[in-house]
């Protein structure tokens, strides 16, 4: 008998049942039948209570858990809203989103309040705007804190998307202060599918009769509540580093990193002839990944001088990045000799203004007059650059402040966008007189033959880990001067 003969005969063996197992498998099937039909009758309701419970807490409580059993199609809206901005982008695919079901309908429109992206510097609010009356909603929206105090913030507003159900969204950026624990948002909605547009004059461009805004058809005011854990991301290093730049004496003075952006200050000598408007840079890591300058995204110190400037990046908060490299390719200068004109609010006469700046219309929202100047973009396609700056005077000698500002690409009479051209609207709050005297902004643009390079130093890890840390980490670096060819760091 060889060896496959054997290995057969005992694969027969195994397959026969012993005599004493021959009834075993009928009884024990009976046996279980009886215990599954008895468990299932006394089974405790509190049980099924706590599996509930467990639930319940998981959505509630469980950031990834929550988001996991949410919508998909809402997600896809999310991500939708965040199509132009990496940094929020990836904050998503790390799961770095507070989820926020707040509703509220006022008349004919709701509004929903659904996601928030936030760290130690930066709200971003996602909503939705919801209508059976109304087909097109535009609005605008104001930021207190909790005591009802106005916040000392910026808010920007991204383009109102061509979907009506897709997702808005609400930048809400802190310059000297953190993001506090609660905030209030007011939006303000107007149907814009229910103006008539006005006519300009043929000699002036400027509007015969000022249109008034329709009234709001909807307000709203909700209470935002951060998650401690998100609140606390970021790292902010303490720099002094010099450079020049056409001649200019200029410091990197800190670098922020956080999950939804990368802030880098550069500091002013007052000696300076000009002081800088905005850096054509940008940012890069040890991977060769780069992070551009969001459009228009510039803070400038208010503490003083010298004065200090806050560029925004991208955010490398998610990268596993040891170097960052900053590229300064040129600058725009803004003249520090102040150029002021006088305009008659009733005519809209002007005194004599810089080249390639206009003023396109004078007209009253919410009964406040609305100053919009054209200009054209700068070298480096920047749309959002200041035109007036932030103080004007009345007849009588008294000064105030601008409370905002707001910045739109410039269209022609069929809603054509006019190439290179933006445009500037300034509200004149609580005035009340005919005449303005503003200060206009001028502007001398340059290129360098030869790009200014700063590399960071390797990151150091955080002492103590972050009581919130998604996928990724948040590195620090401090910036100095890149080595010399060749040199050996």
């Amino acid at each position: 008998m060889d060896r496959m003969e054997e290995y057969r005969l005992l694969l027969d063996e195994l397959e026969q049942t012993p005599s004493g197992l021959e009834s075993a498998l009928p009884r024990a099937r009976a046996r279980c039948r009886r215990r599954r039909l008895s468990r299932w009758i006394a089974a405790p309701a509190g049980s099924v209570a706590a599996m509930f419970a467990v639930f319940v807490l998981l959505v509630n409580l469980v950031t990834p858990f929550a988001l996991a059993c949410s919508n998909i199609p809402i997600l896809k809206e999310l991500t939708a809203a965040v199509a132009f901005s990496p940094s929020l982008k990836a904050a998503i695919e790390h799961e770095y989103v507070q989820r926020v079901v707040q509703s509220q309908t006022d008349g004919d429109v709701t509004m929903k309040v659904e996601y928030l992206i936030v760290d130690q510097k930066q709200v971003n609010v996602f909503f939705s705007l919801s209508s059976d009356r109304y087909s097109q909603l535009d609005g605008s929206g104001d930021i207190r804190m909790a005591d009802g105090q106005q916040a000392h913030a910026s808010l920007s507003f991204p383009q109102t998307p061509s979907d009506p159900k897709e997702l808005r969204r609400i930048s809400i950026d802190f310059q000297e202060e953190d993001v506090p624990d609660t905030l209030i948002l007011d939006y303000k909605v107007w149907a814009a599918d229910d103006t008539e547009a006005a006519v300009p004059s043929e000699d002036s461009g400027l509007w015969n009769d000022p249109p008034g805004d329709p009234d709001a058809v909807a307000n709203f005011s909700f209470t935002l509540q951060f998650d401690p854990n998100f609140t606390s991301q970021g790292s902010q290093i303490t720099l002094d580093q010099p450079f020049t730049l056409d001649g200019q004496q200029l410091k990197v003075v800190g670098l922020e990193i956080y999950p939804t952006h990368v802030r880098v200050d550069i500091q002013e000598d007052e000696a300076n002839t000009v002081q800088i408007n905005s850096l054509t840079c940008w940012l890069e890591d040890d991977k060769g990944v780069r992070y551009d300058r969001p459009q228009g995204l510039i803070a400038h110190g208010d503490g003083g001088t010298p004065r200090v400037t806050s560029y925004r990046f991208e955010s490398s908060y998610f990268e596993d990045a040891q170097h960052l490299t900053l590229h300064i390719e040129g600058a725009i200068w803004q003249d520090k000799e102040e150029h002021w004109v006088t305009v008659d609010l009733t005519t809209g006469r002007t005194d004599p203004l810089p080249d390639g700046i206009t003023l396109a219309r004078i007209e009253e929202i919410d009964d406040i007059p609305t100053l919009t100047f054209r200009a054209p973009t700068l070298a480096d396609g920047m749309v959002f650059r200041q035109v007036v700056g932030p103080i004007y005077r009345a007849p009588d000698g008294s000064e105030h402040h601008f409370s905002m500002a707001s910045h739109t690409i410039a269209r022609d009479e069929d809603g054509t966008e006019l190439e290179g051209i933006f445009e500037e609207s300034v509200p004149l709050k609580d005035y009340l007189f005919d005449q303005v005297e503003l200060e206009i902004l001028d502007y001398h643009t340059s290129t360098l033959d030869t790009p200014i390079t700063l590399t960071s130093a390797p990151a150091a890890p955080p002492a103590v880990p972050p009581p919130h840390t998604p996928s990724g980490r948040s590195g620090t670096c401090a910036l100095r001067p890149a080595p010399p060819p060749g040199a050996v760091e």
